[in-house]
């Protein structure tokens, strides 16, 4: 409770400074250090997806949790570069998508009137 009480007071005073310095990186396109973490969540989220069968994973305790990870980690031992090397290309075009879209650039973005 005492940690929970002291994260809430550092982020009264330091949530706006994360807050602006979060608004201008999204201001820049994705570098590739970002692609590249945004990879392996996908991997990793790939994984528990195919170990949780039952689709407990969200709702599961700490244990339960662990022991899907656990399951998962081995999946990425095995299959995790395959996986890494085909999701690359979705995810990057995803994340370049994304960047266009808040700058006003993408296709998705510009609203046609129809008269």
């Amino acid at each position: 409770m005492s940690q929970r009480l002291k994260r809430g007071r550092t982020m009264k005073v330091k949530g706006k400074l994360i807050a602006r310095k979060r608004a201008l990186a999204m201001k820049k396109p994705p570098n590739p250090e970002k692609i590249n973490n945004a990879i392996k969540r996908a991997v990793r989220q790939k994984a528990i997806a195919i170990v949780d069968k039952q689709g407990i994973y969200k709702g599961a305790s700490a244990g339960m949790k662990q022991s899907i990870e656990k399951k998962a980690d081995k999946k990425i031992k095995t299959s995790g570069a395959k996986w890494y090397k085909r999701l690359r290309p979705q995810v990057r075009a995803k994340m370049k998508d994304a960047y266009k879209t808040r700058m006003g650039k993408g296709s998705t973005s510009v609203i046609h009137d129809e008269d």
